[in-house]
């Protein structure tokens, strides 16, 4: 078999996982040698003043190797605001904060060390909503000597646009010119409020890093982190003021990212404390501190005004997204535009007005998060439609269907989106759960109903990505990528798509990944950019290598290369006597007696080099706009049927039926299963995952007990649940594929929002939608009704 692209290829890391062989980070912290272990002083409070810091009982204390706090020199902090780390300037700015760090002999001996710290506050006030945030007279979060400037896009703060509060730290405003105007024209208008709450993506395997020293002033890094290349080494180089040189990443098997994983905090961290002691450094986060002190997603406020004619076309919106951003200004204005991108790809909104807001809060700092806000921003986006559809009587797919955008149709940014498949997508889902047709009730407290929901994310135009394939002496070949794997089965499509244009048995391709000393460079694997960048660059460094080996069977048997095809392990010679050559019998042993030795040797591998970048983004206009924001798009659909306790509130889902546009898929199965964990993790966003805080200002639901993200009895059986793959080929995409694992999370959230207000006959606006929130809504209606 040598066709490969679009078939369910077993996964090349499967046996190693399922017979607990593969090695992860937290293996390979069990297996350091000659290490020491890291604990930390955390802050108990949101925001405090620290009068008193004394370690010095700490660093007698037995086993104690080094402790650094925020004083430590030598850091340069270009990528990371410094609060995003450890404390400076003697002050804490939201719980979980770190303010110093132990290393000892064991991590019980760390941990006792700590105790001893003599440490003491003045708790000052702490702002932890967007509301409160944004008061004109609410003190900064961030200290205004980091304020002066944005360190992600370089953009000055102070130039944020009609800014009410000194939290308001990033801004994004898109305007078409004329929603006013086309406002007026509406015969009917939808406006609403919405708010989504905060989330942990609560990988299994905590963040985790291990440092290795050596005498010579090599750090070697492992950990559960992202981007070897382009996020840590790149980013531990100028921030701890390391040479490229002197640094090696190595990325065991992952437990687990969805985003979050790219702050490159834990190896900052275990990089430091082993400069310090000359030891191997081992760090691990606690479980409360995943939620504490790790990054966490933004919660976001949203005010929606829509406007249609009766038949359902949309002549206007009027977004507002607002998102609190924790106790960081990093990714401020990027976060804010990717946010409200989410209005841009899925419908023609006529005229748009869109303006966001980043606003720092006394919490946890956000990072990266499976969607990047926009799940929270289509949250209302899509509820609006659905309320849309039931005030004009129309069905929610007509609605949808209406006002899709098309292929080769222009957003409201301006930008040609050249895929969508999500037409195709919505009718998928419409049919597996026959929305159109009311849910059958049992007679009990439980109502059913069902919702539709449909979603779109763009792919970010960042960085790049290169590939090295060796065909070596003996026929095998051997691929060289850095391209992260957190357990989305990456990997095995790529290797896939070396197989395909190398007309090569799958088995005979060997892959050597992660390790910055051996392989090439690719930025990260963030935005659903792997299948789409690396996968282009894969199929650049494969047809550099089909193109060298001609060339060099070439020069071996005097034959010109355009006469000469490579399939697999062979070389297919048109026209010449001998039709098939196995390549690997040319490769001529190494004469040590002749001075000079060339063409094909033994133990030199011909190689193929791929390199891929995304076009890059054009300027932008005053009003927002510009043709090339995004690279592509992504879609996705989700339709669900619920049941709803009238007594209590509770919300079952049921049924689910979700389908993506992937562009042409590399492999159907890993689709199904990003899939099938992306409506999971949707359903935790939507119904039971959110942080809850106490008079201090600490998360106290910090934990797998009281954070609820969803087990197996929390959502629907195999049997009622369908997975569907709805192509539209990219253009530009390998053979055709884009990323999709992000899309799968928006729609779920509306459409089990939508279900239960046909089930009970309420509007949910805001995220978790807990039973106590559907409980007091369905009491609020019954009083209402009885009223009248």
């Amino acid at each position: 078999m040598t066709n490969y692209v679009g078939k369910s290829v077993k996964r090349i890391d499967a046996y190693e996982k399922v017979t607990g062989k593969a090695v992860y980070a937290t293996d390979v912290a069990t297996q350091a040698k000659n290490a020491v272990y890291m604990h930390a002083l955390t802050s108990p409070y949101a925001h405090a003043k620290i009068k008193k810091l004394d370690l010095s009982k700490a660093e007698k204390a037995p086993g104690v190797v080094g402790i650094i706090t925020g004083d430590e020199p030598g850091a340069n902090w270009e990528l990371f605001p410094k609060d995003a780390v450890l404390a400076q300037n003697n002050e804490v700015i939201w719980a979980g904060q770190i303010i110093a760090l132990v290393a000892a002999e064991t991590l019980e001996q760390a941990k006792d060390a700590i105790e001893l710290i003599d440490i003491e506050y003045e708790v000052l006030p702490h702002v932890l909503t967007y509301w409160d945030a944004i008061k004109a007279d609410t003190p900064s979060v961030i200290d205004p000597m980091f304020g002066k400037r944005n360190t992600a896009s370089d953009r000055p703060m102070d130039e944020v646009k009609n800014r009410k509060s000194p939290n308001v730290v990033g801004s994004f405003k898109l305007d078409t010119g004329n929603v006013d105007e086309a406002m007026k024209t509406a015969d009917v208008i939808i406006e609403r409020d919405f708010y989504t709450g905060k989330k942990t993506a609560s990988q299994l395997e905590t963040p985790l890093a291990v440092c290795e020293y050596d005498p010579c002033g090599k750090l070697t890094i492992r950990s559960n982190g992202m981007g070897i290349h382009g996020v840590v080494k790149m980013g531990l180089s100028k921030m701890i003021g390391v040479p490229e040189n002197k640094l090696r990443v190595l990325a065991p098997v992952s437990g687990g990212s969805f985003g979050a994983r790219l702050a490159c905090i834990m190896e900052v961290l275990v990089a430091m404390m082993a400069r310090k002691v000359k030891r191997t450094v081992v760090y691990r986060l606690t479980r409360e501190q995943q939620f504490t002190t790790a990054p966490s997603n933004w919660p976001v406020i949203t005010k929606v005004k829509l406007g249609a004619k009766k038949d359902g076309t949309i002549v206007a919106l009027d977004f507002y997204v607002g998102e609190e951003i924790g106790a960081a200004i990093n990714n401020t204005y990027f976060t804010g535009r990717m946010a409200a991108s989410g209005a841009n790809p899925v419908y023609n909104w006529g005229e748009a007005r869109i303006d966001a807001e980043a606003v720092t809060t006394n919490t946890v700092p956000a990072a990266e998060y499976r969607g990047l806000g926009v799940p929270e921003s289509e949250f209302a986006l899509e509820n609006a439609i659905s309320e849309l559809a039931d005030k004009l009587g129309m069905s929610q797919v007509e609605i949808r269907q209406k006002n899709f955008i098309k292929r080769d149709e222009r957003d409201c940014v301006g930008e040609v989106v050249t895929s969508t498949g999500i037409s195709k997508c919505l009718d998928a889902v419409a049919n597996s759960i026959k929305v159109d047709e009311p849910s059958v009730q049992d007679g009990t407290v439980w109502k059913r109903g069902k919702g539709i929901a449909a979603g779109g994310k763009q792919n970010t135009p960042l960085g790049r990505a290169e590939v090295k394939i060796n065909f070596n002496s003996d026929g095998t070949v051997t691929l060289l990528l850095s391209s992260d794997e957190n357990g989305m089965g990456a990997t095995t499509a790529l290797k896939q798509m070396a197989a395909e244009l190398l007309k090569m048995d799958i088995d005979n391709i060997e892959v050597l990944a992660r390790d910055t000393d051996a392989t090439p460079y690719d930025n990260y694997g963030a935005s659903s950019r792997t299948t789409y960048t690396t996968g282009n660059a894969v199929k650049a460094a494969a047809l550099d290598l089909v193109k060298n080996l001609r060339e060099a069977v070439g020069r071996e048997i005097g034959v010109h290369p355009m006469n000469i095809e490579i399939e697999g392990t062979k070389a297919i010679i048109k026209g010449y006597q001998k039709k098939e050559i196995e390549i690997a019998s040319l490769f001529r042993p190494v004469n040590f007696f002749e001075q000079g030795n060339y063409g094909m040797m033994k133990g030199t591998p011909v190689v193929g080099y791929g390199v891929y970048c995304p076009a890059p983004v054009l300027q932008w206009g005053e009003d927002g706009r510009c043709d090339r924001q995004w690279n592509w798009y992504q879609f996705a659909a989700t339709a669900v049927e619920v049941a709803v306790n009238e007594e209590t509130g509770q919300v079952k889902v049921l049924k689910y039926a979700c389908a993506a546009d992937t562009g042409n898929p590399i492999n159907p199965k890993l689709v199904e299963g990003q899939i099938e964990g992306g409506v999971m993790m949707a359903i935790g966003f939507a119904v039971t995952e959110d942080h809850y805080y106490d008079n201090n200002g600490k998360i106290w639901n910090a934990n797998l007990g009281d954070y609820r993200i969803p087990t197996i009895l929390d959502v629907p059986k195999a049997d009622d649940t369908y997975s569907h793959i709805c192509p539209d080929s990219l253009p530009d995409g390998p053979w055709g594929a884009k990323g999709m694992a992000e899309s799968i999370t928006i729609a779920p959230g509306p459409a089990i929002a939508e279900a239960i207000y046909q089930a009970v006959g309420v509007r949910v606006d805001s995220y978790p939608m807990t039973a106590e929130k559907v409980l007091k809504l369905i009491k609020e209606k019954k009083a209402k009704e009885a009223g009248k």
